[in-house]
């Protein structure tokens, strides 16, 4: 076997990007029919068709029924696709997200990992919420929705002034080797040293200008950027897959394309060590768009939609761009021969060079490509073997479109009827109040035009209710729930990954210990960075029942009547209230919600309060609520030799702790009654134990 076949499997010295390039150009132009299916898609939903103009009538020699007729639009697939992103980025923010432990040890972390994963949610992950709605938007339209996952370090610097009066202050061991121009090594070492981003060229840059102007521009770090980084890609643009692949983990490679700036570039090249030369080559020689990678009929369609006044597909704005390079990442899974072991290597390179690359390296910690993707339908093996919305809906859309446009003719033809004349002579004019002359035995009439308004009306409605159904929209099917539950399923399924997957980056280049707080849990946490946390479950549940407010009003009541009511005890009644909170209002409930201990602290401050009030002779009443450590604070507080010697010697004292007393026994009462309420009697107690509810062995 030639090298050149081995190294589609095997780990080589250097790769080949002739043969990287011959790979990438075979995959896309096995994708053009999965191109072509979502340029249709696109089509369909933003009601674009050839011949369509701003006016909406047809015309040309083609049209029909006669040139200036209707040619409405319909944007059933777009009034669909956006009900369900709706639907899915509600979920989202409504659904419960949980880490379930692999192992017994994991037990206990779990919890804490449920919360930081609700945090990579809301704040860690930057853009999180949009590049999910993006998903959404892709997994409808396109049929798949492909994210990328990864983690974020960059390094953001700028050029700060440092003067001889500065540096003797912050460092006077170098001030004195500027001095002395015999130790130049020493003192550019020194300054290669103290500074990250300052290397030799820049030292001695910097020690003439000192030497010259006694202030020289050194490049200090401004802002480390270390933070996981989530991007939703397009699948039939951004990102190639082998179209025999039926599992994206399983593909040999996966190419994804990109554009950079030459900032980006050049930053890549600082911090991920990028090749300088082929940097300063693309950035010099290949700024601008280019169509390699993508299909022919893609860039007709391109051009075509741009020309008559639609959106450019999937390149809007990138046409005339002079100022991106294209950069392809190539992902293969190889072997290394040596020993053995199966790795995740990194390509970055160019598709306008044939010599060189940018980057190629062994992805360290990973053990799966860094991508989550989801189809919208598991119907056929092939990844790209898929069903879009625009494939269901587009027979419903295109009858409805028919009976509208034939609906609308039908009525200019009511409202201006053709007018019948004899043959040569046409009527002068026409409109309100217009002469017609007419000769005897002459006639002049309008045609009969036939009504079907009626019955084209109630068939659009049938076409409409039977589109709505099919993808669960319709409120009138007994069935819609569960197809909802379904499609909504896939989306949270695909957020759950991407969360999943981030974690991972964050056990890999995260720091060690992290601080963080979640909405609706006043407490702040920490969690510890440890590999052995690698294997969780992560599940973002939905229920499209809570969609409605009756039925989610009627779950919290069941919750707190049975957190409150329950004699054994196994209920969290803090955590019910907590759940209730958020349900109604999570930044409400943030801003309610006390952290653990910090209520019991001020139900003691106050009653502590009340009390000195109290001996001050001031009579006050009860709180609302805390009876039982209000109850447990004026115990303790009438033990006291003090108080005792007062209670002895001042009735009114007395009676006023014995009143603010007995309110919070009246608490424990009315409690006490609602229970017997729902029984009709005392609740079974031995002693002080409830035996009311006690499971017989």
């Amino acid at each position: 076997m030639e090298d050149k076949e081995l190294e589609a499997y095997y780990v080589t010295s250097k790769p080949d990007i002739n043969e990287l390039k011959s790979d990438y150009e075979s995959d896309v132009t096995d994708l053009s029919a999965y191109v072509s299916q979502c340029q249709d898609s696109y089509d369909n939903r933003n009601a674009e068709w050839l011949g369509k103009n701003n006016q909406l009538t047809k015309s040309g020699d083609n049209a029909f029924p006669w040139e200036g007729a209707c040619d409405t639009e319909v944007r059933l697939i777009e009034q669909c696709i956006t009900t369900y992103v709706g639907l899915m980025m509600n979920a989202l923010s409504r659904a419960n997200i949980r880490a379930y432990p692999v192992e017994s040890s994991d037990v206990k972390k779990a919890g804490t990992i449920s919360s930081f994963l609700k945090y990579m949610q809301k704040t860690y992950i930057r853009d999180f919420v949009s590049e999910c709605e993006t998903a959404a938007n892709n997994l409808l339209e396109k049929g798949m929705a492909i994210t990328y996952v990864d983690w974020e370090m960059k390094s953001r610097t700028h050029d700060e002034e440092f003067n001889l009066e500065l540096i003797s202050e912050v460092a006077p061991e170098l001030y004195e080797l500027l001095a002395d121009e015999s130790r130049d090594d020493e003192t550019i070492a020194m300054m290669t040293d103290m500074f990250d981003y300052v290397d030799v060229p820049k030292a001695k840059k910097a020690l003439k200008e000192l030497r010259d102007f006694g202030v020289a521009k050194i490049p200090v770090a401004k802002k480390d950027v270390s933070r996981p980084f989530v991007e939703t890609k397009f699948s039939d643009i951004d990102i190639v897959i082998p179209s025999y692949v039926t599992d994206i983990q399983r593909s040999p490679r996966v190419h994804m394309r990109a554009f950079l700036t030459p900032q980006e570039i050049e930053n890549c090249v600082e911090t991920k060590d990028w090749d300088s030369e082929l940097a300063e080559e693309l950035i010099e020689k290949y700024r601008g768009f280019d169509f390699s990678g993508m299909n022919q009929a893609s860039i007709n369609t391109t051009r075509t939609s741009a020309t008559r006044g639609g959106s450019s597909y999937g390149t809007s704005g990138m046409l005339d761009s002079k100022d991106l390079i294209e950069v392809i990442y190539t992902y293969r899974r190889l072997i290394d021969e040596k020993s053995g072991s199966e790795g995740i290597y990194l390509t970055v390179w160019n598709p306008k060079t044939t010599t060189g690359y940018l980057s190629n390296e062994l992805l360290s910690g990973y053990d799966r490509y860094p991508f989550v993707l989801t189809r919208l339908s598991n119907a056929n093996k092939r990844i790209y073997d898929i069903t879009t919305f625009g494939d269901l809906l587009r027979g419903p859309q295109k009858q409805m479109k028919t009976l509208r446009d034939g609906w609308s003719d039908q009525m200019a033809l009511s409202v201006a009827p053709p007018l019948l004349h004899p043959v040569g002579r046409p009527p002068a004019q026409m409109g309100a109040g217009a002469w017609i002359g007419v000769r005897q035995n002459e006639k002049f009439e309008f045609m009969s035009v036939p009504n079907n308004s009626g019955a084209a009306s109630q068939l659009e409605k049938y076409v409409q209710q039977e589109a709505m159904d099919l993808v669960g929209l319709n409120e009138n099917s007994a069935l819609s729930q569960q197809r909802q539950q379904f499609f909504i399923n896939k989306f949270l399924t695909h957020c759950s990954e991407i969360l999943k997957l981030a974690y991972k980056a964050y056990l890999v280049f995260g720091p060690d210990e992290k601080f963080f707080r979640v909405t609706g849990y006043p407490n702040e946490m920490v969690i510890y960075r440890s590999p052995e946390d690698e294997e969780i479950d992560v599940c973002i549940s939905f229920d499209v029942q809570n969609q409605d407010p009756e039925m989610m009003k009627a779950k919290i009541s069941a919750i707190l009547e049975l957190a409150r009511t329950s004699p054994s005890n196994t209920f969290n009644l803090q955590a019910a209230e907590q759940l209730a909170a958020n349900a109604i209002d999570p930044s409400i409930a943030d801003v309610i919600i006390q952290p653990e201990g910090q209520g019991q602290e001020e139900m003691i401050k106050n009653v502590t309060d009340d009390l000195t009030k109290i001996y001050a002779g001031i009579p006050v009443g009860a709180r609302p609520n805390g009876g039982e450590v209000a109850m447990q604070v004026i115990q303790e507080y009438t033990q006291q030799e003090d108080i005792q010697k007062r209670m002895a010697e001042d009735a009114g004292f007395v009676a006023n702790v014995q009143n603010y007393a007995a309110q919070y026994q009246q608490q424990a009462v009315q409690q006490q009654n609602a229970e017997i309420g729902k029984l009709g009697a005392n609740p079974a107690q031995m002693g002080n134990v409830n035996t009311q509810n006690m499971e017989e062995s």
